[in-house]
């Protein structure tokens, strides 16, 4: 028999650590509570013990690792030895388990398994054996579920109310009393696990994934054009990375993305493992050399984010081969069947590059939860912006950004930008106004407030500069004023975002007064957010700005059009709801009317100038939606209950009863441009159903007379309609019911 000394040279000493940074025990002194020296492969309290049938084991997260003797190992692995292993041990890679319900894959799939099956190299006989879990992922777009997702490693923000919130201020009253030179306490929560190797292998399961994944990434050409095709307003600092990393891509493995020769699985495999090898390494997200930053996750560092984010823009760019991106559709020279197809294949890949991200326990970074908002955006896009799997998706991105902190980036004074600390504020400011943008449209509750959101706008700087070198980016803050908008008078994505999470905190306010519980808010209260909103939008740098004149300008450039608009529309939505609001508690003089003709007016503006704005081409079933489907109830209100005396409006010389029969008009006729197979396609067809009904009363009924509204009462064509939708089939109200908001207030006596 070897010397015990020897018998440890053979395997090298491999330390556990537990969350808290401190070395595991093994399970004998663990549940003995008596001190572990953790000497491997078995501690000397254990080899000392006058049980020698229990075991040296060690449990770390729940998954149990053995410290045996080489002798104990020889006997175990002579014993598996007979027995063919369920899944192959190959390349560390995964440590979590993820599991999703997996359908068949196709044929194609289940041939490419079977002979990469055979590919996977064995675990040399030096290294320590493996503790297999397997990642069960979706192997085709064809087999995408749902279910079970590993939590990311670590424990992420941990706030004032935790429990390491005394424990902090223990700690830093323990370092001031230690002695100088002594080595200082850690902060609590702190763990070495990025550094660790992460032990599991990846399963056959995993593996087809990835190679899914990698068979689906377009040859250069057509991955570049698509692209260049998408520019969302608020994706400036990622969209310069992302292009990074695409060409990145292409250049540094030629080998793989070639349009005359796509690579066998044997090289997409090697591919596969690199990449699942850098996903397991932690990103930086204080580095301040935006060059170190970008480094991490292109070239031989490529991702599964990285993967993700290009998946995310060609999805996005896929869905424009349409007949209004011809361009585009000729090039790829695809019907547009095809063209469908190739959409849910990258949304397909989207999913899964995040869950093997998740997977892979890095911790969580700015990529995996851009990836996570862009995610739920397509879903929208898809299933509608009421439907479940996209709330679903909302709150995983929501609570991703809490786990991560980026509601607390509170910086200390004078705060120096970074390109890590700009992105941080954009990124969560995004979700943020997404957030409001999901509760007005559905009317539940919002998922974050504006009292647990500490993280400032971010400053308007172009995302060239926070990509510049420390020189230039320090010059162009200084150029920026008091407030953080800069003097240049461009439009940049960080111009977009300030003035919409500018315009989300004051209606995250009137969430809580609209949907909250609690006293009456007092109508002063109301009209001061309508003061300080007014101040707010009249500060907005100018090229925010609509004006009417912008509708006929064909020398606008589309992108500043649409910019323009969407944050027309969003300061007069916030301009409806407190006027709904003061109208509720008696304060109507007239201004709800006002807004809602506005916003109906100005939504109908992208269907009107649709050759314009065919960049917001995809988010037309939500725009009618959104903003003219509301402001159309009150219009339709205004037909069937006149409150215009004498025919003119006291604020809006516009609003008259025949231009609300016009603008209700054309609305009708946007709602029936969405096809009913098209997201919020149901919700389009119910809210055209009741304006058509309200236009049919108002132009082939009997005239209703102001008179006969005195007092409450209902008009006399009102009282002889029929209201009764509950005899139309599959009718949905609730959508245009938002918040109570649209229904007809009938008076007690009617209701009797």
């Amino acid at each position: 028999m070897m010397p015990q000394n020897m018998e440890s040279a053979q395997i090298p000493p491999r330390l556990l650590l537990r969350k808290n940074g401190r070395p595991q025990a093994c399970e004998p002194c663990r549940k003995r509570k008596v001190a572990c020296d953790h000497a491997q492969p078995i501690c000397n309290r254990c080899r000392k013990s006058k049980r020698p049938g229990e075991v040296c084991e060690y449990t770390l997260d729940g998954s149990l690792v053995l410290r045996q003797t080489p002798k104990q190992a020889r006997a175990r692995e002579s014993r598996r030895g007979s027995r063919t292993p369920s899944v192959p041990q190959t390349a560390p890679t995964f440590q979590p388990a993820v599991t999703i319900t997996k359908l068949p894959p196709r044929p194609a799939a289940v041939s490419r398994t079977a002979s990469t099956a055979t590919t996977s190299p064995v675990t040399s006989a030096g290294s320590r054996p493996h503790a297999s879990v397997p990642a069960s992922l979706p192997t085709s777009p064809e087999s995408v579920g749902t279910g079970a997702t590993p939590a990311v490693l670590g424990i992420g923000y941990l706030g004032f109310t935790s429990f390491c919130g005394i424990y902090e201020e223990t700690r830093s009253s323990l370092n001031r009393l230690q002695p100088s030179g002594a080595t200082p306490i850690g902060e609590i929560g702190a763990t070495a696990s990025c550094g660790l190797e992460c032990s599991p292998p990846l399963t056959n399961q995993a593996l087809e994934t990835c190679l899914t994944i990698l068979r689906h990434v377009p040859d250069r050409e057509t991955g570049l054009k698509l692209f260049e095709t998408h520019v969302g307003p608020s994706d400036g600092w990622i969209r310069l990375a992302a292009k990074r990393m695409i060409t990145s891509l292409y250049e540094t493995f030629p080998q793989c993305f070639c349009a005359h020769e796509r690579p066998d699985d044997a090289q997409l495999a090697v591919l596969a493992r690199t990449i699942c090898s850098n996903t397991a390494k932690c990103v930086s997200e204080e580095e301040s050399d935006p060059e170190k930053w970008i480094a991490q996750f292109t070239g031989t560092n490529l991702r599964w984010e990285s993967l993700g984010i290009m998946f995310v823009y060609w999805e996005l760019a896929a869905r424009y081969l349409g007949p209004y991106r011809r361009d585009v559709r000729s090039h790829l020279q695809q019907p547009l069947d095809e063209g469908t197809r190739v959409v849910m294949q990258y949304r397909y890949c989207v999913g899964a590059s995040i869950e093997l991200t998740k997977a892979a326990g890095s911790g969580g970074n700015t990529l995996l939860l851009f990836m996570s908002a862009k995610r739920t955006t397509i879903e929208s896009v898809f299933s509608g912006d009421a439907s479940f799997a996209c709330w679903q998706l909302h709150a995983e991105t929501v609570a991703l950004s809490t786990f991560l902190g980026f509601h607390d980036e509170v910086a200390a004074e004078p705060y120096k930008p970074t390109v890590c600390s700009e992105i941080k504020r954009k990124l969560f400011c995004y979700i943020f106004y997404l957030d409001k943008v999901l509760a007005s449209f559905t009317g539940r509750p919002p998922l974050i407030s504006r009292r647990y959101a500490r993280t400032p706008p971010p400053l308007d700087l172009r995302d060239e500069y926070l990509l510049a070198d420390e020189a230039t980016l320090a010059r162009h803050v200084a150029n920026l004023d008091e407030n953080g908008w800069n003097t240049e008078g461009g439009l940049c994505s960080a111009t977009f975002v300030r003035a919409r999470v500018m315009l989300a905190h004051i209606r995250d306010e009137l969430f809580e007064i609209a949907l909250g519980h609690g006293p009456v808010t007092p109508v002063e209260t109301l009209l001061e957010i309508k003061e300080r909103q007014l101040r707010m939008v009249a500060n907005l740098p100018q090229i925010l700005v609509f004006q009417e004149e912008d509708a006929q300008d064909r020398k606008l450039e589309e992108p500043l059009f649409c910019v323009r608009l969407i944050v027309h529309l969003e300061r007069l939505q916030n301009m409806f709801f407190i006027e709904r609001l003061l109208a509720k508690r008696g304060h109507d003089d007239g201004a709800l009317l006002s807004v809602s003709f506005e916003m109906v007016s100005k939504t109908l503006l992208f269907w009107t100038n649709m050759d314009r704005l065919s960049c917001a081409h995809s988010d037309f079933e939500w725009l009618v939606m959104a903003y003219a489907a509301p402001g159309g109830g009150i219009l339709c209100l205004e037909l069937l209950k006149p409150t215009l005396h004498g025919g003119n409006h006291p604020q809006n010389p516009k609003v008259t009863r025949s231009s609300i029969i016009q603008k209700l008009s054309l609305l009708v006729g946007f709602l029936d441009w969405v096809s009913p197979t098209a997201p919020n396609g149901d919700l389009c067809a119910d809210c055209k159903c009741v304006i058509q009904r309200v236009l049919d009363q108002a132009l082939n009924g009997p005239v209703a007379s102001a008179s006969s509204a005195v007092d409450g009462g209902f008009p006399a064509a009102l009282d002889a309609m029929d209201w009764d939708f509950s005899t139309q089939p599959d009718f949905n109200f609730d959508l245009l019911d938002t918040y109570d908001w649209l229904r007809p207030e009938v008076p007690s006596s009617q209701q009797s």
